[in-house]
């Protein structure tokens, strides 16, 4: 482990920024209504298509893309799941346990609550934990997030609070989040409704465009009601909302959404706009508020090191010895982001205002201590 921290700080300006085939999963609860929403990025249109239950199967909706897999789904128990591209973690089956064709369809046929679908991922094996992550959310108010990491095995997130957000990045083992979801948690942090209305700020707020992806389809599961509210090419201004029972006793019916949104944008219209990047994260700081965290630091785990970081403008500059410099720019007093989204730096303070190091933030955390000012010119 200590090597390992080592290699992060030496390496931490080359992290891939988020991709752009991104997802967005968010679980509102309250006494009243349970709703999960999703965002699904990607270069295709979206279908959505009702599969009615049969002995040993659940009803259910389904969204996702011509290839009939499902990408989320909601059955007619009010279990719901979403899934996010994650990156790449070794994972081999337990030779003691099934391994299904596609575990998450065993689970939305079967299973009714997170605790079941919980269940199911401990006594099967799932390969597409190999570079995904899950979300599932019930009509209880239950919602957990299932991941796989490195040295610890499947390891199940849950809801604290009223809300749960998860985007392509694990949420365990380190405190790093992606812009997106920053900027998600901001809108809802700044609202008092747990509503639709809620959730479909949160999702606007962090949609994509660009020729590389765009938001396909956003849906938001009212598990409590069985009720979901479709949205196409992030046109969050009408939706298209369905009763799952009544849909189900019309049979089996497949819906491209682009023909349940005849006056929507076209796609080469969504395409033809400039790639999203930013996320509307940036804060502004003083000179003074800024001028308090330059200084020299060290690794905890590699004093030798020295990484220095000081005041450019607006922004930090990181200078670390045999790497291209980085830049920091404030997501809040002591929260920086690697830019454009490479991890993130939260800075110690004591409460004195003293800055006592920082933490880097990318796929595990690693903290550096501070250890001098910089030199005065």
């Amino acid at each position: 482990m200590k090597k390992a921290l080592v290699l992060l700080f030496a390496l931490w300006v080359w992290q891939a920024a988020t991709p752009v085939h991104a997802c967005a999963m968010i679980t509102l609860r309250t006494a009243e209504q349970i709703l999960m929403g999703t965002n699904e990025d990607w270069t295709e249109p979206g279908v959505i298509w009702f599969v009615p239950a049969k002995k040993g199967r659940l009803g259910r909706v389904n969204v996702g893309f011509k290839d009939d897999f499902a990408q989320g789904s909601m059955n007619e128990k009010g279990l719901a799941f979403d899934a996010a591209v994650t990156p790449e973690v070794p994972w081999e089956a337990n030779p003691d346990l099934p391994t299904p064709k596609n575990l998450l369809e065993e689970i939305m046929n079967t299973a009714g609550t997170v605790a079941e679908a919980v269940e199911m991922f401990e006594t099967h094996n799932c390969p597409h934990l190999r570079r995904s992550q899950f979300q599932f959310a019930d009509a209880t108010g239950d919602s957990a997030v299932v991941s796989w990491l490195p040295g610890r095995g499947l390891t199940v997130t849950r809801i604290e609070g009223d809300r749960q957000i998860a985007t392509n990045t694990h949420l365990e083992p380190s405190g790093y989040r992606c812009a997106r979801h920053v900027a998600a948690e901001r809108v809802l942090a700044s609202r008092e409704d747990r509503s639709l209305d809620a959730m479909a700020a949160a999702l606007d707020a962090i949609h994509q465009h660009g020729p590389g992806a765009f938001t396909s389809y956003s849906v938001v599961y009212d598990l409590k009601a069985r009720k979901l509210h479709l949205y196409n090419l992030a046109d969050f201004d009408q939706a298209a909302t369905f009763d799952l029972q009544a849909e189900l006793g019309k049979g089996r019916k497949t819906h491209k959404m682009k023909k349940l949104f005849p006056g929507d944008d076209d796609l080469e219209a969504l395409r033809a706009k400039p790639q999203r990047q930013e996320w509307g994260t940036r804060v502004e700081l003083s000179a003074a508020e800024l001028d308090r965290l330059e200084g020299i630091y060290s690794p905890a785990q590699a004093p030798q090191v020295k990484i220095t970081i000081a005041r450019q403008g607006s922004e930090l500059r990181v200078e670390n010895p045999g790497q291209p410099p980085a830049t920091l720019f404030p997501e809040s007093p002591t929260e920086f982001r690697i830019a454009p989204d490479r991890g993130r730096v939260a800075f110690d303070v004591d409460e004195n205002g003293k800055v006592r190091g920082f933490t880097l933030q990318k796929q595990v955390d690693a903290y550096a201590n501070r250890v001098g000012d910089l030199p005065k010119t």
